[in-house]
Parts: structure tokens; C-alpha cells; sequence
């Protein structure tokens, strides 16, 4: 798909479990359930195998509630050392590549690229590039970054065009913001799961989680967010 006539586009990055695979010195086995949790704090689950998300297990849950779902996951605790000396050697193999790379933190990064050429070829170049780390790597492209790191969280290959970001967002899980647990919950409470409920809400309503938040949230539900501050990597 070629995008003639637009800006520059985004193409996101997403190593899933990348931190993960830092901590366990090893990449995942598919087949088998393997948590991170953090190091300090509430020891909340970080990073999930798919085969420990079939079982229930999802970021932001207590240990306790993971071991419970999948009683015989693999528990790591998180390497933030580890895991950023690691992701500079991936960030070294991207800026081989033509275009500005930009660092989303461990496990997400975006290149941008002109609009001239497919994003379905850098996809392909991206994958080529990273492939010796054995670790899976997801792609999407968009109009701006946080867009292209929704895309990166379709089950293919996703690519957003200009004009259509809220529509593109919409079924994007509320996860994906990375609110504040408090926040997040009362959401939920209004049956908010997903960006397009999220865009349903009134000024008004948003008005009553603070200035902030009610900024972010209705810049997100419109496709408008920064991913620094965004879930999942």
C-alpha cells in the first residue's frame, strides 16, 4: 500500500516479551506460560507469554492472581539493566536501516520513513533485520507514533491512513494508555473498555478524572497520543 501524497510515515516496532526474554537470558518458549514481574513495588505482571494470556494472566494483575491462572508459568522478576543493555543492541541492528529511528523503550521503537515507498516493505526489511534475535517482531504504520504503536498490537500487520485515526483506534483496549490504576478503574465502572467508548464520553464526564487525564484521554481517543506514556512495552 502506497500513501502518495501524505506526510511522513511511522512504522511501529514491537518486540512482545522482549523484557522478558532479558530477564529469563533466553527467548520464551512459545508453547509455555512465563510471566515478568516487577522487580519492586506491588509486583505486578509486566510481560505475559501468549500462552500465559490464553490462561487469563495480563499486565497490571498481582503475582498472586498470575500464579493462580497459570499455576505453572515461569516467573521472572524484571531486568531493567539487562533489558536496556540489550535493547541497545537491537536499536544499533534498526539504525542500519534508512530513516530515523526513535526509541519507545525496551521493546518499541519507530522508524520514520517516506510515504513514497510501502510500509508492507519496511515491515519486511524490519523483520529481515531483527530476525537473528529469534524473537517475534510486530510491525504497523501510521500517520504519527502513537497510531503506529496501536497498529503494532493488531493480530497482522496493520496500516492507518491519514484522516482516519479515531475510526483506526477505536477498538483499541483503554490497557494500551497506561492510566492510573484509579482512573482505569472508574472507566471501567462506566463500561469503558475500549478508545471508541472511551470517545464517547462527554467533556464532562472526562472532567472528573483531573485536567490531565481528561487531556490525555481525549486526545487518545481521537488517535492523539504519545506512546512514552502508553502500556505494553
Amino acid at each position: 500500500m502506497h500513501l502518495p501524497g501524505v506526510g511522513l510515515v511511522i512504522v511501529g516496532i514491537r518486540l512482545p516479551c522482549f523484557r522478558l526474554a532479558a530477564a529469563l537470558r533466553r527467548v520464551p518458549d512459545p508453547d509455555a506460560a512465563a510471566v515478568l514481574v516487577e522487580r519492586f513495588g506491588g509486583r505486578r505482571v509486566v510481560e505475559a507469554t501468549a500462552r500465559a494470556e490464553a490462561a487469563g494472566v495480563r499486565p497490571g494483575i498481582s503475582v498472586r492472581e498470575a500464579v493462580r491462572l497459570a499455576p505453572r508459568a515461569v516467573v521472572a522478576l524484571d531486568d531493567p539493566v539487562r533489558a536496556a543493555v540489550a535493547w541497545r543492541r537491537v536499536l544499533d541492528l534498526l539504525r542500519a536501516l534508512p530513516g530515523a529511528v526513535a526509541d519507545g523503550g525496551p521493546g518499541l521503537a519507530f522508524l520514520t520513513q517516506c510515504p513514497a515507498q510501502a510500509p508492507e516493505r519496511w515491515f519486511t526489511r524490519v523483520r529481515d533485520r531483527l530476525h537473528a534475535t529469534g524473537l517475534a517482531v510486530r510491525c504497523g504504520a501510521g500517520p504519527n507514533r502513537f497510531v503506529a504503536y496501536v497498529a503494532t498490537h493488531r493480530a497482522a500487520d496493520a496500516i492507518c491512513l491519514p484522516g482516519r485515526e479515531a475510526a483506526f483506534v477505536a477498538d483499541a483496549p483503554l490497557e494500551l494508555l497506561a492510566l492510573d490504576a484509579g482512573i482505569a478503574l472508574r472507566l471501567r465502572l462506566l463500561g469503558v473498555r475500549t478508545l471508541g467508548q472511551l470517545a464517547a464520553l462527554s467533556p464532562r464526564q472526562l472532567e472528573r478524572f483531573g485536567e490531565e487525564a481528561a487531556r490525555r484521554c481525549a486526545l487518545a481517543s481521537r488517535g492523539y497520543e504519545e506512546p512514552e506514556t502508553a502500556a505494553g512495552v
